[in-house]
């Protein structure tokens, strides 16, 4: 038989039990309660930081491809961006087109489709090959084949560079009293040399409106591997870099900016960027003078777009600087 004191402890043991249960069924509940609290507190601020890495990453990348635009793309400007984000990243269209003529016409052009990630760094950006009708017998013939946009059905132009020796150049412009005289014609024209901006302007006809202007930015080795197949360069290549002239915009969206100076400074801007970095620095290599700077005087003009009517055009006709000239867009007037 228990004596009282036994008695006591085995109730104060019990009792003990009882409020640890109890407490610890309401540290359960405070813990549940704390958790339902704080979980959508803590996933609702992870969305909304990734949400917010993903946007900003999703405005870089857009502006990493305007300005890469800016220095590539003959004669293709941007008209919209939109992009379409998740919380790893996103994909973003751009819209284009082309100006044609003195009225600046628009003409709608192949949109670019990217991929990117949350840290604004482009994992994709789609790509096709023009379309190609005809055969050729030899590599050079290839090189000068007629091909046409894969998205508008419209020729691609391409270029001669002046350090390449050609079997054959084709003359366009010769065939411009052929089209009807309310057509607007876009023509690639090749120099027979490199010359500098204020040289090439001052001896283009006033009237022909330029609207994109081809670098030189090449460097020898690439200029090697080019010569082995007489390769021309292609409007759509990867590699071909220049700047939109400001002739080319309506007079209330002209800049007063020099466009030699900006391009060097577009090119500056990619090279601190994830993105086109290994394009911009292989301009870079090829246009950085001995004392180690991009400048304007580093910037040669091989060639140029140029937009208008037949008749606009036909002034072009027996400049001897000019060594070939492409078809591009040909529309007629509406």
């Amino acid at each position: 038989m228990m004596n009282k004191k036994e008695d006591e402890f085995l109730f104060d043991d019990k009792k003990t039990k009882k409020i640890m249960r109890k407490a610890r069924f309401w540290s359960t509940v405070k813990m549940i309660g704390v958790t339902l609290v704080v979980t959508p507190i803590v996933l609702i601020a992870l969305w909304y930081g990734l949400r917010t890495l993903s946007l900003n990453s999703a405005q870089k990348v857009m502006d990493d491809i305007h300005i890469f635009n800016e220095i590539s793309a003959p004669n293709v400007q941007i008209s919209n961006q939109v992009y379409d984000d998740n919380l790893l990243g996103g994909k973003i269209t751009t819209t284009t087109y082309k100006v044609l003529g003195v009225q600046h016409r628009p003409y709608i052009w192949k949109p670019i489709k990217s991929n990117y990630n949350l840290f604004g760094t482009l994992t994709r950006t789609a790509t096709s090959s023009p379309i190609q009708i005809e055969g050729s017998e030899s590599l050079a013939e290839t090189y000068q084949i007629e091909r046409f946009n894969d998205y508008t059905g419209d020729r691609e132009m391409f270029f001669y560079h002046p350090k390449i020796s050609y079997d054959h150049y084709k003359d366009n412009i010769s065939e411009l009293n052929q089209l009807e005289k309310n057509t607007l014609v876009e023509l690639a024209i090749s120099f027979d040399d490199s010359y500098s901006f204020g040289e090439i302007k001052s001896k283009l006809p006033s009237e022909v409106q330029v609207d994109w202007w081809w670098v030189d930015a090449y460097t020898d080795d690439t200029l090697d591997f080019f010569k082995q197949g007489q390769n021309t360069i292609s409007a759509n290549d990867p590699y071909i870099y220049g700047f939109q002239s400001e002739q080319s915009k309506p007079k209330p969206r002209r800049s007063s900016n020099d466009e030699v100076e900006t391009f060097i400074q577009n090119i500056e801007l990619l090279r601190k960027s994830k993105n086109f970095e290994w394009e911009t620095n292989q301009v870079y290599q090829a246009l950085v003078g001995e004392n180690g700077a991009m400048e304007k005087s580093d910037v040669k003009i091989t060639g140029a777009v140029v937009t208008g009517t037949p008749e606009q055009l036909k002034s072009l006709q027996g400049q001897t600087y000019i060594k070939g000239s492409i078809f591009g867009v040909i529309s007629n007037q509406k």
